[in-house]
């Protein structure tokens, strides 16, 4: 459990420390970090590394800060886009 709670502040982390938090939830990159380190622990347990192996600690908590960083960077771009698209609209443009 403490594995996942330590996803949860990674990716309330990342979430406030990337620009354009303004355009994404609240909950949305920490639910995706949350739910990325669920799945590295459940998996990497499955795979037989044990909770006192440093790398399923590592692999859990690195995957979660890299998926929440791409999936924040990724979802900002596109709402950009989409924002920009729809105002040209509404302008006239």
């Amino acid at each position: 459990m403490f594995a996942v709670f330590a996803a949860l502040a990674i990716g309330l982390s990342v979430r406030y420390s990337m620009a354009g938090r303004d355009r994404v939830g609240a909950a949305m990159i920490p639910a995706i970090a949350t739910a990325t380190g669920a799945i590295v622990w459940v998996a990497g347990t499955w795979a037989g590394l044990a909770s006192t192996e440093p790398w399923i600690w590592l692999l859990t908590f690195a995957l979660s800060g890299v998926v929440a960083f791409v999936v924040n960077l990724r979802l900002v771009r596109a709402r950009i886009a989409s924002d920009n698209k729809v105002f040209g609209k509404i302008a006239g443009r």
